[in-house]
């Protein structure tokens, strides 16, 4: 079992969420909880500078970027529902400079 680190923008971002988007949300965030490093595409996909994506699909799909630390914590650090087929490089950005924060 691994432990996540909330950045406090990205659990207020979770919580903000539609209710069947935050529960996807919120399931995958388990999965990840649960399985860490072993879990793979299609859940989640890499992104770059050791900074990855969660992947809650459906209808809505939301993403949710992390990065693991040492030992068995994982930073949870944006989370956003995503209307391109590619993801913006701003999103990329904000999650790098909130990793950086919580370093």
């Amino acid at each position: 079992m691994f432990e996540l680190i909330f950045h406090p923008e990205a659990e207020a971002e979770i919580l903000a969420l539609a209710n069947n988007v935050q529960g996807k949300a919120l399931r995958a965030l388990a999965k990840l909880e649960a399985e860490g490093h072993q879990l793979r595409y299609p859940d989640t996909a890499p992104i770059r500078d050791g900074l990855f994506e969660l992947r809650a699909g459906g209808k809505d799909i939301t993403r949710t970027f992390f990065a693991f630390s040492k030992g068995k914590q994982i930073y949870i650090l944006r989370t956003f529902v995503k209307k391109t087929a590619k993801t913006p490089p701003s999103e990329i950005k904000l999650a790098l400079s909130r990793l950086e924060q919580l370093l």
